[in-house]
């Protein structure tokens, strides 16, 4: 019988082939100097997981955060973003609301800063349209901030997005993402590029199935790998991009 994976599993997977923690980490202690976000007191995040990077980016660089609201749908990850929040931010008022942002009915208060990091891949373009002029319109407090991490790069021969394309659902433009933000009525405040490595020598099946289940047609776990093989056939690059951006409502 195969092993059932949840996708906590899948990601934790994931994120295990990619050096993103350490590049992560190092990019948000600089940010912590450059950055002032130091008015901001009530954050909503959107699809944290288990909130291991916007937890991080919270506690350095917004220092005078009280009140916190985060949206994530996947059961194993909203506990364990629960048990996060309390051990990272236990003197911040936290709540994780279980469900997904097209499900989940909005904010009653506007709050002064949105952070979504790579969430805005499982959305339409329609959903996310939608969801930056809730950001504009009703969710922001004027003047406010949104905090976007996406993959960038996309487009660009070598990219290990080229995976996605290859299996027939091409990445995500950051491009495409940042007009539509721009288009919506924000103007774009601070944007830094994070450049990592991806280690593809060891293709655990965890690895291959998250690969899998991001695709919207049937591909086998030998699709996948046949991909990685031959894209990547050295088995690492080093052209794994995310763009960090800072976004202000007008």
């Amino acid at each position: 019988m195969a092993t059932v994976y949840n996708y906590f599993e899948l990601f934790s997977a994931f994120l295990r082939h990619e050096n993103y923690n350490e590049v992560f980490s190092t990019t948000v202690k600089k940010l912590s100097s450059e950055l002032n976000l130091d008015s901001v007191k009530s954050c909503l995040i959107l699809g944290p997981g288990d909130g291991q990077y916007e937890a991080l980016f919270i506690k350095q660089c917004v220092p005078n955060i009280s009140k916190l609201i985060a949206v994530e749908p996947d059961n194993e990850s909203a506990e364990r973003l629960r048990a996060r929040l309390g051990k990272s931010l236990p003197h911040v008022d936290s709540q994780v609301i279980e469900t997904s942002i097209q499900s989940w009915k909005g904010l009653d208060d506007p709050v002064d800063l949105v952070v979504m990091m790579h969430v805005l891949y499982h959305a339409s373009p329609r959903e996310r349209k939608e969801l930056f002029k809730n950001l504009q319109e009703q969710w922001l407090k004027p003047g406010g901030r949104a905090v976007v991490v996406l993959n960038c790069r996309t487009t660009c021969p070598g990219n290990v997005n080229e995976i996605f394309a290859r299996l027939g659902k091409p990445a995500l433009p950051w491009e495409d993402t940042e007009h539509d933000i721009l288009e919506a009525g924000f103007t774009k405040q601070h944007a830094h590029e994070m450049q990592c490595m991806r280690d593809f020598s060891t293709l655990d099946e965890p690895y291959l199935r998250f690969y899998q289940s991001q695709t919207d047609q049937s591909v086998t776990l030998d699709d996948v790998r046949n991909a990685i093989k031959e894209l990547y056939p050295d088995g690492k690059s080093d052209q794994a991009f995310h763009m960090l951006a800072v976004f202000q409502k007008k």
